[in-house]
């Protein structure tokens, strides 16, 4: 029987073939509604919207025959509540559970009889992603797949527990029993009050112990959804084979009606919060982060440019004062780009004997010098080609083509953002990096997290 969302959902379905004349859901109607996008070069993406919400994506690359296929719900831990920290990802174990029509370990049996490789799942705070890639001729195959377990999971109480314990051990692995980990939960506790980027995606342990098998099985029909979702696919295919198959298996599918979560605005910080932490390491670690604008804002491709100046390998700012100077073993960021407002980390290891505080003040007065002296015209282009190059790399495979698009897509609505932001880059002033860096890099709006010996006084 439909619960109300669902049944309601497809009143809105129905009205809408009868003012708009969609009917059915066929892929000749949806491909007269798409459109191609211009992705690199003369690379282009097909783009259409299934009548019931659900996005596509396709970009046909007959470089090597297979395909890499992602599915992307639009839903990650800053879409759970106080006390259910953790429900995003738990959740993505329990999609490898099985289904109405087929038993647990059939749909993992099933693809590695068909050749998959990279199966894989992951969630971040705003989105959780499903990738494969297969050999050319079984797109029908995953397609019938994905959309089986998008709504027809069985989540009962055995395979629950089941997984929740995996998530325990998981945490207490990455988080607990990892000072890099435990650091890099805590920044974000530290650095956020109110929005729920503040706490660790994979949850904390009293909010997991909480859930029930209910609490999974509500988020699931909430969020797990063909208006909630896109599916990517890129490699050896063409775009209508893909929409017709695409159609065949998710076009029957009802959409939810979910409100967008309204996630509490972070206040202004106005002076520096620190938290020490005593950690099973043999030296000192230090993280420092800075609040830092959504990747939609215009902000964004200087920011990049100028963090790469900064951190972006042994020619940069904090590195050579850092590194070559024999305080830190290493110094790097954590490039961030989320949907909402965010934070830009710092971090480094500390050599032996030196300590975290004595990296954080020599951090700050080059920040400082920095911010009053222009970069050079040879910082400047050094910067765009390292960043030019990382793109690059990163985009040689199908599954990585796919990961970009699956990317910007759920954390902006559009892969376009990501393409944007590359061309932006190129144009980026030093100037606009100068200017960045006294707009973001306040000294009074960091937070930072030490770790110490246990023994340490």
């Amino acid at each position: 029987m439909k619960n109300k969302n669902t049944a309601f959902a497809w009143v809105l379905f129905a009205l809408s073939s009868v003012l708009f004349g969609i009917g059915c859901a066929t892929s000749e109607n949806v491909e007269k509604s798409g459109k191609k996008v211009p992705f690199f070069g003369s690379i282009e993406i097909y783009r259409y919207v299934l009548p019931n919400g659900l996005k596509l994506l396709v970009l046909e690359d007959s470089a090597s025959p297979t395909f890499a296929y992602q599915t992307w719900i639009r839903v990650g831990s800053r879409d759970e509540e106080v006390k259910y920290t953790g429900l995003a990802h738990l959740f993505e174990h329990m999609m490898f559970k099985g289904t109405k029509d087929l038993p647990e370990g059939k749909f993992d049996r099933l693809l590695e009889q068909s050749g998959a490789e990279g199966e894989n799942a992951f969630t971040s705070r705003d989105y959780t992603a499903y990738v494969q890639e297969l050999p050319k001729d079984k797109l029908e195959l995953i397609a019938k797949l994905e959309s089986d377990r998008m709504v027809n999971l069985v989540v009962n109480d055995q395979s629950f527990k089941t997984e929740r314990e995996v998530v325990q051990n998981e945490r207490r692995m990455r988080n607990e029993n990892s000072p890099d980990g435990l650091m890099y939960q805590e920044i974000f506790g530290v650095a956020f009050q109110k929005h729920s980027y503040r706490w660790p995606v994979i949850g904390y342990e009293e909010d997991l112990n909480r859930m029930t098998a209910g609490d999974a099985e509500k988020f699931y029909k909430s969020h797990y959804a063909p208006n909630h979702a896109t599916v990517v696919v890129v490699g050896d295919v063409k775009a209508h084979e893909v929409l017709k198959i695409v159609t065949k298996y998710y076009g029957h599918l009802a959409p939810t009606m979910l409100a967008e979560k309204e996630v509490p605005v972070e206040p202004v910080q106005t002076a520096p919060r620190l938290k020490v932490l005593k950690l099973n390491t043999q030296v000192q670690k230090l993280m420092v982060a800075y609040p830092v604008p959504p990747v939609v804002h215009s902000d964004t491709p200087a920011l990049q440019v100028m963090r790469t100046v900064l951190t972006g390998g042994k020619s940069s700012r904090l590195y050579k004062a850092l590194v070559d100077s024999g305080i830190t073993t290493s110094f790097d960021t954590y490039d961030l780009d989320d949907k909402d407002p965010s934070i830009l980390i710092f971090m480094g290891n500390l050599q032996k004997g030196r300590k975290a505080t004595e990296a954080e003040t020599v951090m700050l007065k080059t920040i400082e010098k920095f911010k009053k002296d222009p970069i050079s015209a040879a910082e400047l282009e050094r910067a765009k080609n390292a960043l030019q190059s990382q793109f690059y790399d990163s985009l040689t495979a199908p599954s990585e083509r796919a990961n970009f698009i699956g990317h910007y897509e759920s954390v902006s609505n559009s892969f376009k953002t990501g393409v944007d932001i590359f061309h932006q880059i190129a144009n980026v002033t030093a100037t606009e990096v100068q200017s960045a860096a006294q707009k973001y890099l306040n000294a009074n709006s960091r937070s930072v997290v030490m770790g110490v010996q246990k023994d340490a006084k």
